[in-house]
């Protein structure tokens, strides 16, 4: 970590405790994996949590359900992106927006993506077979030109896949949504 940054976080992290703001930081962890492991490991503590998220990161629209919502900033302006709002955006399931994005590419984790299927296309594979691997079990249903689109790029598919999809398995202290209660 360059020693600016290293310094900025001092800092931050010297004002988040003046304002009794707990934190959570781990090294050679990825924000989104970090995230993802606490809303997941906390609500199989207490199934009546609900999580506000304030991102940017769009991978983490994976997370969104009854119970999980994601704060965007948007023209100037907060606004809550619910499960609901997903679902009439995109019209199939959040947890499947890492196959839909495997597909589609990201720019912010250098996914390239499948060339020429666009965003339509993605969104109408994700709604007919709702992952990739299903995509790719039932090729010989697809149309000829998204087959051939799709052959010669699987295994590029599933590597997107990882690099999109979020994991939950940082291992944290349990009850710390306890001490992140700021009502």
């Amino acid at each position: 970590m360059p020693e600016e940054l290293r310094n900025q976080m001092e800092e931050i992290k010297l004002v988040l405790e003046r304002a009794n703001i707990t934190y959570i930081q781990l090294v050679d962890c990825e924000a989104d994996d970090l995230i993802t492991s606490f809303v997941r490991q906390n609500k199989k503590t207490d199934a009546n949590l609900i999580f506000d998220i304030f991102t940017r990161d769009k991978d983490l629209l994976q997370l969104l359900d009854e119970k999980t919502n994601i704060l965007k900033y948007v023209n100037g302006k907060i606004t809550l992106y619910a499960k609901e709002d997903f679902q009439q955006e995109y019209n199939f399931p959040a947890p499947n927006f890492a196959d839909y994005l495997s597909l589609l590419g990201d720019n912010v984790d250098n996914v390239k993506g499948v060339r020429g299927i666009g965003t339509v296309g993605a969104k109408n594979l994700i709604r007919q077979f709702q992952t990739v691997e299903n995509i790719y079990q039932q090729k010989n249903n697809l149309p000829e030109n998204s087959r051939k689109l799709l052959e010669n790029c699987q295994e590029e598919v599933y590597l997107n896949k990882k690099i999109v999809g979020l994991e939950d398995n940082i291992s944290l202290p349990t009850k710390l949504y306890e001490k992140c209660d700021f009502n």
